[in-house]
């Protein structure tokens, strides 16, 4: 599977940082997949559960509220606070 660089981001911290294959973000008007090649956005992103799937495993984080950005490969999510829940 395809994968594309994400980064999350506190205004504490940096969080998390590499390659990923999916991840699901909960949007202001409900949660959204994000796979390798997705169209450029911007997202308001509403508080509550954020999942990263990267080599087959994912981590299950909870996460304030933020934004994302979503360019060519590459995503950026900055959000106010955020805490890995579980590692599946």
């Amino acid at each position: 599977m395809k994968t594309f660089n994400t980064e999350i981001l506190t205004p504490q911290k940096p969080v998390f940082s590499g390659e990923v294959e999916a991840l699901v973000l909960n949007g202001e008007f409900g949660s959204f997949g994000v796979l390798a090649g997705h169209a450029p956005m911007i997202a308001r992103l509403s508080a509550g559960k954020l999942k990263i799937t990267s080599e087959g495993k994912e981590k299950i984080y909870q996460a304030g509220a933020g934004f994302a950005q979503i360019i060519k490969e590459r995503v950026s999510i900055l959000v106010n606070n955020i805490r890995e829940m579980s590692a599946v």
